[in-house]
């Protein structure tokens, strides 16, 4: 890193915040006068400051962690207290401490179902389950002393919050909007691989630019950024000129010029010399359209990214914009002279194009590969060209709302979605997040069709009724045969029907509930590591646990404990390092210290520095967070209670080894229940690869019923179902990023792994530029002539997918002969050219015209299809071998079945 880069993380905003806030809290705890509030716990500020209300990037989001935690912390107080008052009523020793333990336990449950449901309140449920920790495991079976303990946390509680919200509001931003940043980013990232795909198609010589594919890698990160800023932007509090949704529309906008890039041209295949000059012809001609129509995109891509960082980057003053709003009027009127300009010459190319005698017979049509490739990147040019004559429509919307409104504060509404998106200080802790977000499982409509097939067969037997009817009235009154026969008529009825198949989900819901699995580990960790807590006085369980403070050892098993096991790993063995790292710190510093507190407060700002550099700036942000909470125990402790016997060294290693057996119990616990990052891998594969099947699926019906996909309804399913199998990817890629840290004894084939991902992201982009070329295709030639090839090929993608689907799901061998959709395409390719030659050679059918473009896109885009199937159906069979019922022996006489496994690592 350079160093005016690292000078620039060293002190950026945040990091000051932080180091602040640490300053003022320290030097609060030091001031006895005041500190005495907070009792012998009055260190616990600095931990819960550093866990809860750390600053964030922008004041709105520190507000909100301010409020949600603040909330959290009072609610566990309240609760916490309340169980000391029952304990309190109590005169029974046994009772008096099996009531706090039930407390606790069930305290713990309901923190961690609230967890893992509401990853919004991910921090609001830790700091519950941390006051019930230190309030209900204090002094147990003793008389309880409750009021001033509660007091001494509301101190530590509010002091911490409130430190660390003064120093945010002294150095950070109060208006910033994370999304319009993370989208000028994108849209440069826009700009860098257009710029890049036209350089490397139509450059020549000796200094010809190459692709670089990093590009669309970095830009794919950067979309599913977008879409994730937005949602954590559209709920934050903030002041300016401009709200976060007329930006809605330019999340989506951002994601279709990214698949139109990649469908388009991230694999040009066009040479720049070629043998038959008709064919030179040919390719040089579109050279003129293609460079000027992205010339034209990307002076608009300039314009719109410095008019949204104008406008939300200037929140709290008014910049004059109109050399920009005329810098947008030019740009939109050169779109669309470009746009106009490239459909009139590439129809003037088509209408001169003629298949049936085109220059060289290597290719299909007769035409070479790359004639294919360049209507492949005009049509991409096209698409992207209409997308940012969007854009800068919803551009010029933004500048009117910039010119027209005050200076106003935006609030988040509260919604069920706010709660279901991941906060940023969780984010910022842990790293990205892989919440359990998962697609709608397969039997989401179970019920519903369940139910509706046990009515109707209810319904059929209804013919019977009258003789089930006639026997109830034979049987003699409050007889057991007239008692079953009525009960059974009632149990059967349609009404009683649908409240047992409401009741029968509800109760499948929760039996697979990883929800409910996770409190339930939760609190059963809990209840296992607070045994000694609970034990009678005078007990040597009990004195360990008083000497040794064991709460640490709970508080760390909350803290580890995640909702699958790679996550778990990856944040136990970070805290590890962290607390070895804070408790060798903590031992200096309390040496050179002693009880002076100047050098305290220094030496716990001192450590603030690199420790929240480690948080901000990289990929372990958990090995800062607990170095910090490390610190105050060690140095503080003796300086709040002098009469404590223990020596220093033997303080650092209490710390240590009760965090680590925290961290130990948190593995061990995960084990019950698992969720191996691998399994839930392979299961969101296999529900990816369900989604893509139903995705091919609309379109082809489109194919077949013109008109399918005109309809709102269905152009938001298709849009939807794209947006779910996106969403899916990223949600894969974070699993690889936690399996990578599970400790396996079956091998894990993370090279394929990464392979597969990156063939079902380009099946999605090459499905996304069918469905864009389709609009457009010549449907007589290329459709209505051809139905049956069309079939086949629908035939072949589909069975091909859902083999693929049921061998991730089962993890089974798949078998060995599949339909080839190669081959299907090539069949269907043959047919369209019969039928557009006998369209050209015909003289009283009207020219093809720019629909041939189209449709050589289209075939091209069915070739990337067929090529992507086949390298999905490859690592498959490598991963998981197959179903073989031909092989040869050396001799190639001997025919034998069986099965063969290439790879079989699952």
């Amino acid at each position: 890193m350079p160093l005016s880069a690292f000078l620039t993380s060293l002190f950026s905003r945040r990091l000051l915040a932080r180091t602040l806030s640490t300053f003022i809290c320290s030097l609060i705890i030091v001031f006895r006068p005041f500190s005495r509030l907070g009792g012998q716990w009055a260190f616990l500020a600095l931990t819960i400051k550093e866990l809860h209300f750390s600053a964030q990037d922008t004041l709105a989001q520190q507000l909100e962690a301010t409020v949600l935690h603040v909330s959290g912390g009072l609610f566990g107080l309240g609760l916490s207290t309340l169980a000391k008052y029952f304990t309190s009523l109590v005169t029974d020793s046994v009772n008096a401490r099996a009531l706090p333990a039930i407390f606790l336990v069930l305290i713990c449950f309901f923190g961690g179902g609230l967890k893992s449901r509401l990853p919004r309140l991910t921090g609001a449920a830790r700091i519950i389950m941390f006051m019930a920790v230190w309030l209900l495991m204090e002094d147990v079976g003793k008389t309880q002393v409750v009021l001033p303990e509660a007091g001494n946390f509301l101190w530590i509680t509010l002091t911490a919050s409130i430190t660390s919200l003064v120093a945010s509001m002294i150095l950070l931003r109060w208006s910033s909007v994370a999304v319009a940043r993370v989208a000028t980013a994108a849209l440069t990232r826009v700009h860098q691989c257009l710029s890049n795909s036209l350089n490397s198609a139509f450059s020549e010589g000796p200094g010809r630019v190459s692709l670089d594919r990093s590009l669309l890698s970095d830009l794919l990160k950067l979309t599913i950024q977008l879409n994730t800023a937005y949602h954590q932007t559209a709920f934050e509090l903030r002041l300016g000129h401009v709200g976060v949704k007329p930006l809605k529309p330019l999340v989506f906008v951002i994601e279709q010029l990214r698949r139109d890039l990649s469908w388009g041209m991230s694999f040009p295949r066009i040479p720049h010399q070629t043998t038959e000059s008709v064919d030179a012809e040919i390719i040089h001609s579109f050279r003129d359209p293609a460079v000027e129509l992205g010339e034209a995109i990307l002076e608009s891509v300039d314009v719109v990214k410095r008019i949204i960082s104008l406008c939300y980057n200037h929140a709290l003053k008014t910049v004059k914009l109109d050399k920009e709003k005329t810098e947008l009027e030019d740009a939109s009127m050169h779109l669309s002279v470009a746009i106009v300009a490239a459909r009139n010459k590439l129809r003037d190319i088509c209408d001169g194009l003629d298949v049936q005698h085109a220059g060289t017979l290597d290719g299909h049509f007769g035409l070479p590969q790359e004639v294919f490739d360049l209507c492949l990147l005009v049509i991409s040019l096209l698409q992207m060209a209409n997308s940012m004559r969007h854009t800068i429509h919803i551009v010029e919307d933004v500048v009117s709302l910039y010119e027209t409104s005050p200076i106003r504060l935006y609030y988040p509404r509260f919604t069920a979605a706010w709660l279901g998106v991941a906060p940023a200080s969780i984010i910022h802790e842990d790293g990205e997040q892989v919440t359990d977000q998962a697609d709608t499982p397969v039997y989401m409509n179970m019920s519903e069709t369940l139910e509706n097939l046990t009515i109707q067969n209810i319904d059929e037997d209804d013919e019977d009724l009258p003789r089930k009817k006639r026997i109830v009235a034979s049987g003699h009154p409050l007889s057991y045969r007239w008692w079953s026969s009525l009960l059974r008529s009632a149990w059967n009825q349609r009404a009683t029907m649908r409240y047992r198949l409401i009741f029968s989900e509800v109760l499948r819901s929760l039996l697979h509930s990883s929800h409910v699995k996770h409190a339930l580990k939760n609190a059963l960790g809990v209840a296992l590591l607070s045994i000694p807590a609970f034990l009678a006085n005078g007990s040597p369980g009990r004195r360990w646990f008083a000497d040794w403070h064991g709460q640490w050892m709970v508080i760390s098993f909350i803290w580890v404990h995640e909702i699958n096991v790679g996550q778990t790993w990856r944040v136990g063995y970070l805290r590890f390092w962290g607390t070895v790292l804070g408790a060798t710190y903590g031992y200096i510093a309390t040496v050179i210290s002693g009880q002076n507190p100047y050098l305290i407060v220094f030496f716990v700002t001192l450590a603030e520095l690199p420790l929240s550099y480690i948080v901000i700036n990289t990929t372990v942000p958990s090995l800062g967070v607990v170095g910090s909470i490390t610190l105050p125990p060690l140095i503080l402790l003796k300086y709040i209670v002098p009469d404590v016997k223990t020596s220093d060294i033997m303080l650092a290693v209490q710390r240590t080894i009760t965090i680590v057996a925290g961290i130990i119990a948190a593995q061990a616990i995960n084990n019950i229940f698992p969720r191996h990052s691998r399994i839930l891998f392979l299961d969101g594969i296999s529900r990816t690869l369900r989604l893509m099947t139903e995705l091919y699926m609309v379109l082809s019906r489109d194919l077949f019923h013109t008109g399918h996909l005109s309809s709102s309804f269905e152009k938001r399913k298709t849009i939807k179902l794209e947006l779910s199998i996106r969403n899916s990817l990223h949600r894969l890629s974070l699993l690889m990023t936690t399996m990578n840290d599970e400790l396996s004894l079956v091998p894990k084939p993370m090279r394929r792994y990464r392979q597969l991902l990156v063939i079902l992201q380009n099946l999605l982009d090459v499905l996304s530029g069918i469905r864009k070329a389709r609009e457009n295709i010549p449907r007589k030639e290329t459709v209505n002539a051809v139905i049956a090839q069309r079939r086949e090929l629908v035939s072949c993608v589909c069975v091909s997918l859902f083999a693929c689907e049921q061998v991730y799901r089962v993890r089974q061998p798949l078998p060995q002969y599949l339909p080839s959709s190669r081959q299907a395409v090539q069949t269907l390719e043959r047919h369209i050219e019969e039928h557009i030659k006998e369209t050209q050679e015909s003289e009283t059918v009207d020219a093809l015209g720019l629909s041939l473009i189209y449709a050589f896109a289209e075939i091209d885009l069915l070739r990337d299809l067929a090529e992507r199937l086949e390298e999905l159906l490859d690592v498959t069979k490598q991963l998981f071998g197959s179903h073989s019922w031909f092989t040869l022996d050396e001799g190639g006489s001997t025919i034998r079945m069986g099965l063969h496994a290439q790879v079989g690592l699952d």
